[in-house]
């Protein structure tokens, strides 16, 4: 080759790499051959082949140009970088990490070729081998996005989620307008139940990415699993459009379709979409599990029981716990499914939460056979403070903490030493009492084995659970032994059904005679409510209550449309015909709002009433100003069959009256209860024809709601400021943990 034909050669090259740079790669290629067929030697000519045809998605023929080019001037590190990436791209993993290595070999502190190689590791196979790379990428260059992106995403798949969590923040700090780091924080913000703050960051990514199918998906998981029904379903309805064959989201948008109350088309999302691999158990158990949110007629809440309970027995006789992996993803299942529904049906569901408590059971006692053991150590064998575990996902603002932080902050730090293991992803005020009112409190969410494993290490003489039954991953603990001593409260008022919880703490004002009937565990009475409730704010401002009152007395009914079964319509239209009212209910969730009042307006139809003038759907208020606007209403009608906590506590706290209808069980009774401990019993109807004609007659009589009022007043102080359960509480743990 002559001195002319290398000039020739570098003016081609030239010329392509202009072209390849505007984006017109068949031009450049073109100049590319020509210069390799004028210097066969011109390693650089070879090399830019190599990249075209990696651009242009050939990566045989890449290889081909790249081996050439090295062939040529064997330290060529970018030839040898862009060859492990054209193998890779092939699924040649091992011979691609070779050409890493030679890069690296080739060219010290070469950080492309690092990062590199820490991708071929992780498609070959091999996680350890592929941090060691990525962490050599970030020694090496400390704000390698990237680098630290694949790095927390390679830990959040293996279980580190703190790890994860700290390097992925760090790495949306470095790089904030780009979408893969805002949606990969979002994703370990979500496994870390910060449902709130991954909205956030998920939101970020669909603007700055709204074409990412997985950043829809983020979002629409984290907006479901904060209860924004409406917004997820829109959310994974456009995470479909752009990957329709995405199984997992097809699931997550029949678990929000549920949830919102459109149980047709979430059944047949569940049956139709293809099982992603190995989560085959847990859509089995979806499946199975499935109930709706809000029924339309008693026919449908039957159908949902007797499916509910053919599914119970198909899961039994189904289950494989036989191999570790069999295992793993019956762990995952009972991890992440829970029938929460299925004690909002009018019936008594003991014998099927007992059978689903044994389900869980048997999984855990294969997936952490040394948890089911009885505790090694005896209880207070230690000598010192009797050690008091709490675990629950609901000490933020929530009726859980209303309900039960006085009982679990007001412990003697002298005789009781208490730490906390909380699994909520709000940390409020409610939160941060909390924990500061006890020896330790530990945030975590994540691995359940790690957490049983935590808990059984902290050797505690009783175990106390607020609620069991709204976190799927508390009734795998709740099916361990990892106290002496382990009890629920009632922070979802029925049975565990697990074989390992040994008390049901309730309240006495709430429990029938042969409340016994109703738990596994052995129920223990505590005064009362069985609590110290916490007082609710001071009222703020009610007048969008008078903007909505109209001419016709407005009658609230507070509670969530779950509690609403399809029978108390009637019951609804009934006093509406008698008395002229206009019935109030606030729009929590408006696909569930959208169902419940489909149902509700054809009954009011059916008795010749115009929903319009009956029916009133109001906006949610901020907890003050929506005090001032109970204080105003006439009454508060509760619900049958699932009374209310939270809001009749609030009814009373401004003293305004509510009309209970007592069920058979606690949930049913927890509004008659307060109704006794005021002395109010009158409000208390034990049927139907009771329950209207207490609401007619008090429609009717302004001048006895006066004096009901006076006398809520006057005895309020009895729900907020009864003592006596904290003392009984202090008996039962230091009677259930005997000193040895």
């Amino acid at each position: 080759m002559n001195t002319n034909d290398t000039r020739l050669a570098l003016e081609q090259l030239q010329k392509g790499t202009m072209l390849h740079r505007a984006g017109q790669m068949g031009l450049a290629q073109s100049h590319y051959q020509r210069a390799a067929k004028l210097d066969p030697a011109n390693a650089d000519a070879w090399h830019l082949l190599g990249v075209a045809a990696l651009q242009a998605g050939n990566p045989a023929l890449a290889a081909k140009h790249l081996r050439t080019s090295i062939k040529v001037r064997p330290d060529f590190a970018e030839a040898h970088n862009n060859l492990g990436v054209a193998l890779r791209q092939a699924g040649r993993h091992a011979e691609a990490i070779a050409a890493f290595r030679n890069a690296l070999a080739t060219r010290k502190g070469y950080i492309d070729a690092v990062f590199n190689l820490g991708i071929a590791f992780e498609a070959a196979g091999a996680p350890a081998e592929a941090e060691r790379a990525y962490r050599q990428a970030l020694a090496w260059r400390a704000n390698h996005v990237d680098a630290g992106i694949n790095l927390g995403n390679l830990l959040r798949r293996h279980g580190r989620l703190a790890e994860a969590l700290s390097l992925l923040e760090s790495v949306q700090r470095l790089a904030p307008d780009r979408a893969q780091t805002n949606g990969n924080l979002a994703l370990v913000l979500s496994d870390f139940g910060r449902q709130a703050d991954a909205v956030r960051f998920a939101g970020a990514a669909v603007t700055l990415e709204p074409e990412q199918a997985l950043w829809w998906k983020a979002l629409g998981v984290a907006q479901r699993l904060l209860h924004d029904v409406e917004n997820a379903i829109a959310s994974l309805r456009k995470a479909l459009i752009l990957d329709p064959d995405d199984s997992t989201c097809a699931l997550e948008l029949a678990l929000a379709l549920n949830e919102g109350g459109e149980s047709e088309e979430a059944r047949t999302l569940f049956a139709k979409t293809p099982v992603p691999q190995g989560h085959a158990e847990r859509v089995r158990w979806m499946r199975a599990l499935a109930l709706p949110a809000i029924y339309r007629d008693d026919a449908e809440i039957s159908a949902a029981r007797a499916q509910f309970a053919t599914g119970l027995d198909d899961l039994h006789a189904g289950l494989k716990l036989d191999r570790p992996q069999s295992i793993h993803e019956a762990l995952q299942a009972a991890s992440s499914v829970a029938p929460f529904y299925l004690h909002y049906q009018p019936h008594d569901n003991t014998d099927l939460q007992c059978r689903f408590g044994d389900l869980i059971a048997r999984v855990m006692a294969s997936a952490a056979p040394e948890f089911v053991e009885k505790c090694a150590w005896l209880p207070r064998a230690h000598g010192g403070r009797v050690r008091v575990g709490i675990v629950s996902s609901h000490l933020m603002q929530h009726t859980v903490s209303r309900y039960f932080t006085s009982l679990l902050t007001g412990l003697d730090p002298q005789r009781f030493e208490v730490k906390v293991w909380y699994g909520g992803g709000t940390l409020d005020a409610s939160t941060q009492f909390i924990a500061s009112k006890v020896a330790a409190f530990m945030h975590r969410h994540g691995d359940v084995l790690s957490l049983a494993r935590e808990i059984r290490n902290a050797e505690l003489d009783v175990l106390v659970y607020p609620e069991i039954g709204m976190d799927p991953q508390h009734q795998t603990l709740a099916a361990l032994r990892l106290a002496p001593a382990q009890c629920v409260l009632y922070g979802h008022p029925a049975t565990s059904g697990a074989p390992q919880i040994d008390y049901f703490l309730s309240g006495d004002a709430l429990e029938p005679v042969d409340a016994e009937r109703h738990y596994r565990e052995t129920l223990v009475r505590l005064p009362g409510l069985g609590t110290r409730p916490l007082r609710p704010p001071a009222p703020g401002a009610g007048d969008w209550f008078d903007a909505h009152a109209a001419n016709a007395p407005l009658l609230l009914c507070l509670q969530n449309f779950i509690k609403l079964i399809p029978a108390y319509d009637s019951s609804l239209a009934k006093i509406a015909m008698e008395t002229g009212a206009r019935i109030g209910f606030f729009t929590r969730n408006p696909p569930l709002m959208r169902r419940f009042r489909e149902r509700i307006a054809a009954t009011f139809k059916a008795q010749g009433l115009d929903p319009e003038n009956h029916l009133v759907f109001l906006p949610v208020q901020r907890h003050a100003d929506y005090l001032a606007g109970i204080a105003r209403a006439p009454l508060v009608l509760d619900s049958p069959w699932f009374s209310g906590g939270g809001t009749s506590l609030d009814a009373f706290s401004v003293g305004t009256p509510v009309l209970a209808w007592e069920g058979s069980m606690a949930r049913g009774r927890q509004t008659s209860g307060m109704l006794r401990m005021l002395g109010i019993e009158e409000l208390i109807a034990r049927d139907e024809d009771e329950y209207v004609a207490n609401t007619i007659a008090l429609c009717r009589d302004g001048e006895r709601r006066a004096l009901l009022r006076e006398r809520i007043a006057q005895r309020r102080c009895e729900l907020f400021d009864d003592h006596a359960a904290m003392a009984t509480f202090v008996q039962f743990l230091e009677n259930a943990t005997p000193q040895h």
